[in-house]
């Protein structure tokens, strides 16, 4: 999502990364790699649970999140999600980008014309 952030951000979006991680661990992976968005720590897993991305166990992983995005309107409705199957699939950029442009054209005012 580094890569990606002003491409998305561009379209109205403000990124939060959540990770499974100690807020220590956290603290240390941003300061060799710091990021353009805030990264959160979910050491409970609580977050992860909530919206139901939680992989608990599987061939693939161990107490994570499945990789995913979610768009969240400003009312706290989620209006997109994006869960993967597996830890090597990860939400397509530019599938975020034109949901978007789609959510924000779906939410402007038709111009009667």
């Amino acid at each position: 999502m580094r890569s990606e952030h002003a491409k998305l951000t561009s379209q109205g979006a403000a990124l939060i990364g959540i990770v499974a991680q100690d807020t220590d661990d956290t603290a240390a992976f941003l300061a060799r790699n710091p990021l353009p968005f805030p990264l959160l720590s979910d050491t409970h897993r609580s977050v992860m649970q909530a919206y139901d991305v939680y992989n608990a166990l599987s061939y693939d992983a161990f107490r994570i999140a499945h990789p995913s995005a979610f768009i969240i309107d400003p009312s706290g409705i989620i209006r997109y999600s994006y869960v993967a199957a597996n830890q090597m699939d990860w939400p397509r950029t530019d599938l975020l980008a034109s949901e978007l442009v789609r959510l924000k054209q779906e939410t402007q005012p038709s111009s009667g014309v």
